[in-house]
């Protein structure tokens, strides 16, 4: 079963990907994750995206690709994947239906202000990177509730005004899929104005699951 994972920043997104690829055994594959892992092996893929960050340079629609077939083409990928922050372009989309045909695409709905104060409130755990916020708040203070491990705020959360870029950047990418998957009869809308237990539950509804 492939899955696509859609999404507003703030609507949890990421935690709803991982914790819908434990429930169903599949591997969670963000393309975030395929970045840092690829630059810290010093792989073929990594020297070839660090060449482009070291310009300054967006990493290629290409190149992009090219990580998530690779982790495609892994033994633990054949029976399906979760897929979360790919595609997020016309190319990438067009991509992924020659790797890996979608027959989920889940978007998580959010309206802008909410994602907006949900965002500014999030903390990562800097051991395991699981993400809190309004929807999932620690059950301790800056503790994480899995390791224990220091939450920090995140950096990238804490200027307004490039949230509201970001999220009008998603509202551009997101549009063209949610148009495709919509016309190939495989979209499920869920609300993630919820809390995370809600928000699961929701998903593996829509899911059948």
């Amino acid at each position: 079963m492939n899955i696509v994972m859609m999404g507003v920043q703030g609507s949890g997104k990421g935690t709803q990907s991982k914790l819908l690829a434990e429930k169903l055994h599949l591997p969670h594959v963000s393309t975030g994750d395929l970045f840092r892992d690829n630059l810290g092996r010093g792989t073929e893929l990594g020297k070839r995206a660090k060449e482009f960050m070291d310009k300054g340079e967006l990493v290629t629609d290409e190149l992009v690709c090219d990580m998530v077939a690779d982790r495609l083409s892994q033994p633990d990928a054949a029976g399906g994947c979760i897929l979360d922050g790919f595609p997020r372009s016309s190319f990438q989309l067009a991509a992924l239906e020659t790797m890996k045909p979608v027959e989920h695409a889940v978007l998580l709905e959010l309206d802008d202000e909410m994602a907006l104060a949900r965002l500014g409130g999030r903390s990562e755990c800097g051991k395991c990177q699981i993400i809190y916020g309004a929807n999932r708040p620690p059950k301790a203070a800056g503790t994480c509730d899995e390791c224990g491990g220091s939450l920090k705020v995140r950096g990238d959360d804490q200027d307004t005004e490039a949230i509201r870029k970001r999220i009008e950047m998603y509202h551009k990418e997101i549009d063209a899929l949610v148009r495709f998957y919509d016309w190939k009869g495989v979209l499920h809308r869920v609300s993630a104005a919820g809390t995370v237990e809600e928000i699961q539950a929701a998903v593996l509804a829509v899911l059948g699951r």
